[in-house]
This record gives structure tokens, sequence and C-alpha cells, in this order.
């Protein structure tokens, strides 16, 4: 197991996300994409989304490695996509010429103070609001410390009719026969807690359709989606591929982050280790547990 001194990290004081960004995560993130698109049957978003006509524009809002925002591009070769982060392009492949990638806080930051790969042009978009047709998000529940804020912000930036996609999970624990498990668990509760102190919001996932309503999105839409903590109850080799990397890499994962978000409070090294540790036991336990995964869609009125 790496120490989490050994990771990087983005450098934005303002931004509350946890977990790191060097090469390994990246190769995580890339992994991770694989997977939600095998379970989501090679559709990984499903905004109803029918772009014709000009001056189109996508956002893809933490965009890690960018297989989203490709995927975008190619998808809708009429449209500028644009893929914003805290941390800069990784750069692992070639992109499409309709995507750019951008540096910076959609919270904190105007869209013209964005920047771009190379850390000096910011891009000109002409405007603070009504920008976009479709922006997407996923998987920010360790970054997002304002979530009705951001929601608005989202509202803000979209055109008319334009479409939001929120996809993300809770950090709750079920068993086999659904009920939560990890209310119960001390090591979680510690995090729990201390994660909420920085603005985090672990349920972000199911509180996401209600927020988007309370925003003034309309035709609000959730589909939700099992993830599996382990591979091996799984008859469908997709699932249990799924599975599998989840019980490995997320449970790692796992580790770098207690130790960030505790460290935020300033809680002391051994205390850090010893929750680190427990956590290690209870989530590598021989017990079906799973998360689940919510895919939210609204739509701003005409």
């Amino acid at each position: 197991m790496n120490k989490p001194a050994q990771r990087t990290y983005h450098d934005r004081r303002d931004a509350a996300y946890v977990l790191p960004n060097d090469a390994a995560e990246h190769a995580r993130l890339e992994r991770q994409a694989r997977y939600l698109s095998a379970i989501m049957d090679s559709q990984p978003v499903h905004a109803p989304l029918s772009l014709t006509g000009s001056n189109l524009q996508i956002l893809d809002v933490g965009c890690g490695t960018g297989i989203i925002s490709d995927y975008l591009a190619n998808r809708f070769k009429n449209a500028e996509v644009y893929g914003l982060d805290l941390s800069p392009d990784p750069q692992l492949r070639d992109h499409p010429e309709n995507l750019k990638f951008l540096q910076g806080n959609v919270l904190e930051d105007e869209p013209s103070q964005w920047i771009d790969r190379g850390g000096t042009t910011r891009l000109a978009l002409g405007k603070s609001t009504g920008i976009f047709d479709l922006i997407f998000s996923r998987l920010l529940v360790c970054g997002m410390s304002d979530w009705p804020r951001y929601i608005e912000t989202e509202f803000a930036l979209l055109k008319p009719g334009g479409y939001v996609e929120i996809q993300d999970v809770d950090f709750r624990w079920f068993d086999a026969d659904g009920n939560c498990i990890s209310d119960s668990w001390s090591w979680w509760q510690r995090v729990r807690v201390a994660g909420e102190s920085t603005g985090l919001d672990w349920d972000c996932g199911k509180n996401a359709a209600q927020r988007l309503r309370v925003a003034g999105f309309v035709d609000v839409v959730v589909k939700t989606y099992r993830w599996p903590w382990g591979g091996q109850w799984e008859s469908d080799p997709v699932w249990k591929t799924f599975g599998e990397y989840v019980a490995t890499d997320i449970v790692e994962l796992n580790w770098h982050m207690i130790a960030r978000l505790m460290a935020k409070i300033g809680t002391e090294e051994r205390e850090v280790r010893a929750l680190q540790e427990e956590a290690m036991r209870v989530l590598q336990k021989e017990e079906r547990k799973e998360w689940f995964y919510y895919v939210t869609i609204g739509r701003k009125p005409e």
C-alpha cells in the first residue's frame, strides 16, 4: 500500500477535491471509465440530446483524463466540447479537434477565467451565462463542497432548453438484503463527519434530483445502477469485472482519501493510520456489499 505522501494533488486551495492527480490516478480513472461504460451498455451519457445546428457547446466538469470529453466530442462532431478540471489535461492520447481542455474551478471562477492547456490563454466564451447546451459531470462526491451552488451555477451556464446530467454515488454500503450496514462502522462515522465539515455531501447521488428541481430544472429523471464491492457474487462477467475493480482500486483509493480528509481537520497521523487500517479490514471482509450510483438528468426550461 502506497503512503498518501507519495501521491500528488491539485494546488487549488479554494477546492475541496481530495483525490490524487498523478499517473496512478489517471490509470485508475481510465479503468473506471471503461467499467462504467460497460455496465451502461456503452452509453455513458444518458441525456436525451439530439444536437443539430451551429454554435453548440458542451461542458464536461471534472473531466479528469478526458475520456468522457472525447466521447462527447466524437458523438457530437458539430459541437464545441470543453473539458474543465482543477488539474491540467494529462495528455494520455490525441483528442478530437472539436475538444478543448480548460483548467479552473467551476464554483469559484467565471468562464472567462478558465485557462487553456498552456496555462496562459483564457477562453473567450463571450458571456458568463446561457452558454452551454449540455453540462455533464460525474463522481464529484469527493470534491464538491457546495452542491446547491454548483447546480445553480449549472442552471445559469445552460442555454434555455439545455440539459444537465449528474452521475454520482452515495457513500452508503448496503448488504445483499438492501440493509444499510455502514452506519455502524466507527471508522466511517469519523470520516463522514470530517468530510461534512469541509462541505462534502456523501449522499449527493440520491440528493441530486431534488436539488435540480429546487434550482428550477424540469423533466428530472433518475436511473440507478448498482456499484458492487466485489465480483465473486456476480454471475454476469461485466458486473464481475466491475466489482473486482471496486474491491481493489476503490479500496486503495479510500486509504488516500481518509488521509487527506482527516489531515484537513488536524487529526494526528497515528489516529489516521488506525482509521485507514480499520477501513481496510471492513471493506476487504468477505461479505456482499454495494453502493448505488445515480444518473440524474434535468432540463432548463425554454
